[in-house]
């Protein structure tokens, strides 16, 4: 494990959230990785530690976000109004994982702006900045030092320092892939795990990404027929959705406004840039309830709704994102598990295997190591784990979720029918998080108590799926000019 060398900076916001930068050894003996900052985030809980400690509940809750190259401070704000009721009791440390937020981020430069329409559809453009990114950042890290398995080891430090015998850890969506990998190598230390949308090891990204996707689309066409109301209004979603995948093998021009400027830009329809367009309202159902409207409309030619919807997540700050940091994890983990299988697969699939071809010309220019194969076994740790999934969740689904469940001894998996990726914010999940980690102390299965056949575990089936979208109808008023 990285030893802690010294506390570089601590400082004290308000009475409760306490930053600190700790100076690490990186794992390699390289220079340009010697010098590594963790930045963690400490949230102290809200009552007095002599009355935690006496309540017997004095542990910790560690989050571990997703990604990779996700930043835990910038959802930290997010995530600590979510998880109220366990830091009433617990405190909640995040830490940014080695190359993402203020821990030596492995950022690259945005690109120029030519309009967001064209950075859509100008993927390749990734490959050349990432050259030239991991080019400038050999000064500064090495990139074969920022996979998971040695990532987890710095959680190991901080919980070393802050002298917390046993953890709760947190993980969401390739946060879980740490959460089990820490679990994996420090068993002795974790008393509870939850694992929101999981993303082990063995999933294969990219090549996942198409066939996951393909699921949750098919389950979108499937409901669209089954509620009357989306039938009627779409009867040929899926003779719309073959005519824009013809239309893609073509290349074919078409022209797209900006939903933010009103700006019409000329793209071309290709399989990559229809990929794009189809997954990304997948992640979220409200979104989702929209596609058959603008598959609908796109099978005419307008493709604004199409747009749109692929947009409409697209608000992050890109400094949000360590790009790098990105590659440097999903080169060494998941691309030498793709093979020709998994290419197959996905090239069946409206998705194709376009993203397996861009990640492949990324992972050129980014040196990795070998991965320990124990990387990819199951954890042997007889710790509670609550698992939960979305039904139509198109990135980790709950395929992924059962996988992780029959290898864990003590894991309950919970599936929310109509939510799609990250469950935790939603309904009743943030109850069932904290009575879960309240009673993971207790023998057996008892930290399942109550939610696990009862009313709790059915409030997530409760949360109702989003109709689908259908624009009003525009009357004239009476008199109105004409």
């Amino acid at each position: 494990a990285p030893a802690v060398l010294l506390a570089l900076r601590e400082g004290v916001v308000g009475t409760l959230f306490h930053s600190a930068v700790l100076m690490l050894l990186s794992g390699g003996a390289t220079a340009a990785s010697r010098g590594l900052e963790v930045d963690v985030l400490f949230v102290g809980r809200l009552l007095a530690p002599l009355l935690v400690q006496l309540a017997g509940v004095h542990s910790r809750v560690r989050l571990v976000v997703g990604g990779p190259g996700q930043s835990a401070m910038r959802i930290a704000a997010h995530m600590e109004s979510l998880l109220t009721r366990v830091n009433a009791r617990r405190d909640l440390v995040f830490i940014d994982q080695r190359g993402t937020g203020r821990s030596n981020a492995l950022h690259c430069d945005a690109p120029a702006s030519t309009g967001r329409l064209s950075e859509l559809a100008d993927l390749h453009g990734i490959t050349d900045r990432l050259a030239e990114c991991a080019r400038r950042a050999e000064a500064s890290a090495d990139l074969r030092q920022y996979a998971t398995w040695i990532a987890v080891r710095d959680f190991e430090a901080v919980r070393a320092l802050l002298g917390a015998e046993h953890i709760n850890l947190w993980g969401g969506s390739y946060g879980t892939r740490a959460a089990l990998d820490y679990l994996r190598q420090f068993p002795a230390r974790v008393r509870s795990v939850v694992l929101d949308g999981v993303a082990p090891a063995t999933m294969a990204l990219p090549a996942s990404f198409a066939t996951d996707a393909e699921t949750a689309l098919q389950a979108l066409l499937s409901s669209c027929r089954s509620e009357p109301g989306c039938a009627r209004a779409y009867p040929s979603l899926e003779s719309d959705l073959d005519e824009l995948l013809r239309r893609a093998e073509r290349g074919t021009p078409i022209r797209a406004r900006d939903p933010l400027t009103g700006a019409e830009q000329q793209l071309t329809l290709d399989r990559e840039l229809l990929a794009g367009l189809l997954r990304a309202p997948l992640y979220a159902p409200t979104l989702a309830s929209a596609l058959p409207f603008a598959l609908a409309r796109a099978a005419t030619g307008d493709h604004d709704a199409l747009v749109t919807l692929s947009l409409a997540l697209d608000g992050a700050n890109p400094a949000d994102f360590a790009e790098l940091m990105h590659f440097a994890v999903i080169c060494a983990e998941d691309m030498p598990r793709i093979d020709a299988r998994a290419r197959a697969s996905a090239f069946a699939t409206p998705f194709g295997a376009a993203s397996i071809g861009l990640y492949e010309q990324a992972c050129r220019q980014v040196p990795v190591r070998p991965v320990p194969a124990a990387f990819y076994g199951p954890p042997v740790a007889n710790v509670p784990v609550l698992i939960l999934s979305g039904s139509v969740d198109p990135i980790t689904p709950p395929r992924h979720g059962h996988a992780a469940a029959r290898m864990l001894p003590r894991a309950l998996h919970l599936v929310a029918p109509h939510l799609g990726h990250g469950v935790t914010a939603q309904g009743c999940a943030p109850d069932l998080v904290n009575r879960f980690i309240r009673q993971a102390a207790a023998a057996g299965r008892a930290p399942f108590a109550g939610i696990e056949n009862g009313k709790d575990a059915d409030c997530l089936s409760r949360l109702p799926a989003p109709m689908a979208f259908q624009p009003p109808a525009v009357t004239s008023r009476p008199g109105a000019a004409r």
